[in-house]
């Protein structure tokens, strides 16, 4: 049991890792509902599997060798399906749209826009995601037919990567619908901590605001330069 917990473990920290590393690194991690989907992954396989072999475990059973293979061979079936689930639904891009921005996972990316996305927006980001803009298309019926397909379920702007524009190209937008920073302090004494926090390590803070980012668990805000639009970093507090 000690040595299936240990094993056991060990994987689980890498995951761990490797999680938060390439595909959620923070605050993408709390946004995007990782600590759920990791919660399930380590209960699986880090507490049931090793529980299980406790259980069965008996030096004197004849067909000791092959309970454990099947422990083992059901705890790796379950540890890759868990991983394919937070690979699909990890965050791939960051999307500026009107005046927020918007975390969108790989599973909501509508795969028949990528094909008619440009090229450097058809693959999707295996290393965090990257910072986008996205534009309304000029054709009307377009727009429309957008709007009821995201009413009924279906993708939405951000979800389209051929609608998509480097950031650079909005950047000016985001500048301009950037709040001050004093409206997050304001909010309570946790924030005003946290915005405290963060000014330490940006001293120009006059020239700093923040931008609402959407995400599908918690949404967080993105330090933005009100002259420029550029991301300086990024907040754990909620802008609304």
């Amino acid at each position: 049991f000690l040595i299936h917990l240990a094993i056991s473990a060990l994987i689980a920290t890498t995951m761990v890792g490797l999680t938060l590393a390439l595909w959620y690194p923070p605050p993408y991690f709390a946004g995007m509902g990782g600590p759920m989907l990791l919660r399930l992954l380590i209960g699986v396989d880090v507490v049931l599997g090793p529980l299980i072999t406790l259980i069965v475990f008996d030096p004197a059973k004849p067909r000791l060798k092959y309970d454990l293979m099947t422990i083992a061979a059901l705890q790796i079936a379950a540890l890759a399906y868990g991983t394919v689930v937070m690979f699909q639904a990890r965050p791939v891009y960051n999307v500026f749209v009107k005046d927020r921005f918007e975390a969108v996972a790989a599973n909501r990316i509508d795969d028949a826009s990528r094909a008619r996305a440009t090229g450097e927006f058809r693959a999707l980001p295996i290393t965090g995601p990257r910072v986008v803009g996205a534009t309304l298309p000029a054709d009307a019926e377009e727009r429309s037919n957008i709007a009821i397909a995201s009413m009924g379920g279906g993708p939405d702007v951000t979800e389209l990567p051929h609608l998509y524009v480097r950031y650079a190209d909005v950047a000016a937008q985001a500048a301009a619908a950037a709040k001050p920073l004093s409206t997050l302090s304001r909010q309570g004494r946790v924030q005003a901590e946290a915005v405290s926090e963060f000014a330490k390590a940006h001293p120009d803070t006059a020239n700093l605001g923040f931008v609402p980012v959407k995400a599908r668990d918690r949404d967080f805000s993105a330090v933005v330069d009100r002259k420029t639009g550029e991301i300086v970093g990024y907040l754990p507090l909620n802008p609304w």
